[in-house]
């Protein structure tokens, strides 16, 4: 039996579009001053946490408002924890040889000569069906020169004060895994599964020795627990993180 074009036409369709690679986007959060906002870019550097807000305006050709936040993940003994937010404006970009440097200035104008800024790449990102995180590789600031965690197929990645988080998902099954701040060896949990809602995405993995790691995350709040049985044995709220979602629109 011989198929009609136009069925053929749609099946040749069907099959391009089955084949065509999922693009993925990458929204990030951070808690600064309290409150929950949109990240421009977060950073977790081997000493601390460091994150900006995402500017009001999607235009970066001229600078605009942010404020930044930095963590200390190890502080000295005896001192106070080394936590702030400062103001500062974010912009312009300017992209070289596969990066893009976005401009940190004081909001009075002075830091204009690209000492400071944030780098991200230009070829690790989401735009890429090949990658599900977009790298950023160095947050520059007037404390010093940061290189970022980065993992690129990760579908969550969030630090709290203790720890950084991070979630695969292959699309069968998640899996969970930590990096403590103080040395001591972290969790590797495979098995996991996630629900979600309009308020956000959960993932739990629940370990051979009946520990469950619950990982929340919506723009509202986030966190991590550890539960065994109906005892909640741990409550970290992340300071930044972002999560790797199927794109909306698919090409």
């Amino acid at each position: 039996m011989k198929l009609k074009p136009v069925l053929t036409l749609g099946l040749a369709l069907s099959a391009l579009a089955l084949a065509a690679p999922v693009r993925y986007e990458m929204k990030s959060y951070a808690n600064i001053g309290g409150k929950w906002q949109p990240a421009f870019a977060w950073c977790d550097a081997p000493d601390r946490v460091i994150a900006v807000t995402q500017p009001a305006g999607a235009d970066l050709s001229q600078p605009q408002p942010i404020k930044l936040r930095q963590v200390l993940k190890r502080p000295a003994p005896n001192t106070d924890a080394f936590d702030y937010v400062a103001e500062y404006l974010l912009g312009p970009g300017e992209g070289a040889a596969g990066s893009i440097y976005t401009a940190i200035t004081f909001p009075d104008g002075t830091g204009q000569d690209g000492q400071y800024f944030i780098h991200t790449s230009n070829v690790e990102n989401v735009q890429d069906p090949a990658y599900r995180m977009t790298h950023v590789n160095e947050f520059r600031t007037p404390e010093g020169a940061f290189r970022c965690r980065y993992q690129p197929q990760a579908v969550f990645m969030g630090a709290t004060n203790k720890r950084t988080v991070i979630v695969w998902d292959n699309g069968k099954t998640a899996t969970y895994a930590t990096r403590n701040f103080d040395g001591t060896p972290g969790v590797y949990v495979t098995g996991g599964k996630w629900t979600a809602d309009e308020h956000g995405k959960e993932y739990r993995f629940t370990s051979s020795d009946g520990y469950v790691y619950v990982v929340n995350a919506s723009p509202f709040s986030a966190q991590v627990q550890v539960k065994k049985g109906d005892k909640v044995l741990l409550t970290e709220p992340f300071l930044a993180y972002s999560i790797s979602q199927p794109a909306k629109e698919q090409p």
